[in-house]
């Protein structure tokens, strides 16, 4: 095996850690630990729920604590490092797929969703959410 071939396999295996550990840290976080959910996001982080944008940290956390309280189970998940996107400081960058089912309180019925992320590395070596776009698919 060439070491470039070595070197992305390598990154595809932390990219599969890392997105496990995040999507749990994730999903419990916004379904039991709402009022922490801005720490997993960048200052700049954007998130497109169903259509409607919401730019900054600020916003994104003022639009998720008017939601009412959910129950998230992952039915599927996907996720690879994308090798192409390093800056300066080596910063890794990883996008991930997932698709569940979400039951929000009052809804009689779970809903089926696609969540597709961007996860960038900090300087602390912590994950945290560039983009998210998360849409009901019923």
């Amino acid at each position: 095996m060439t070491a470039v071939n070595e070197k992305i396999k390598t990154q595809t295996n932390l990219a599969l850690t890392a997105a496990q550990e995040f999507a749990k840290l994730f999903h419990e976080t916004f379904d039991k630990r709402r009022q922490n959910i801005g720490r997993l996001y960048q200052e700049e982080a954007e998130v497109v729920w169903n259509g409607n944008p919401y730019k900054g940290r600020e916003k994104i956390v003022e639009f998720f604590n008017s939601l009412p309280s959910s129950q998230h189970t992952i039915v599927g998940m996907d996720t690879q490092p994308i090798i192409a996107v390093t800056n300066h400081t080596g910063t890794s960058t990883i996008i991930i797929t997932f698709c569940g089912n979400a039951r929000y309180k009052n809804q009689k019925e779970d809903k089926c969703f696609s969540q597709t992320v961007l996860l960038a590395s900090q300087e602390d070596n912590k994950w945290k959410l560039v983009s998210d776009n998360y849409r009901f698919l019923d």
